[in-house]
């Protein structure tokens, strides 16, 4: 009888430990999914003096965004001109991203990118179809 009674206090012991067990593998795999659908954003600036003006102004941002392969460009500044992002990445492929929505909005275009892939972008400012300021290069991983 004695026996029985330590069988069961076991049993239970090791039906706490699995059910333990399940929940930090549960909780260990939820970690890594949110890890990776982590979205790391790059951003660019760029600026310019605008036709009349006296001061240089913030003209647009460019975005790319990990999570997804997708640049945004935001048009900042209302003055005549429009925003792209000329990009390109080692895995080959490189290509332009277009804002001709107007100041204070936001274009967004995806790309399918190899992952890990290295991305090099610049903001620009464009008059008609002449590149007329460049920002910063900046870089970023797909």
């Amino acid at each position: 009888m004695h026996r029985n009674k330590n069988h069961s206090r076991l049993n239970a012991a090791s039906g706490a430990i699995l059910t333990g067990l399940a929940l930090l593998a549960s909780a260990v795999t939820s970690v890594g999914q949110a890890e990776a659908a982590t979205d790391t954003v790059t951003c660019a600036t760029v600026s310019v003096r605008p036709p009349g003006g006296s001061s240089i102004k913030l003209a647009g941002t460019t975005c790319f965004h990990s999570y997804g392969d997708y640049f945004t460009v935001k048009d900042e500044l209302a003055d005549g001109y429009h925003i792209e992002v000329w990009w390109e990445s080692d895995s080959g492929p490189m290509g332009e991203c277009r804002n001709i929505a107007g100041a204070g909005k936001t274009t967004k275009c995806d790309y399918d990118l190899k992952e890990g892939s290295y991305i090099w972008f610049n903001a620009m400012v464009i008059d008609n179809a002449t590149s007329i300021m460049g920002g910063a290069t900046k870089h970023a991983v797909a």
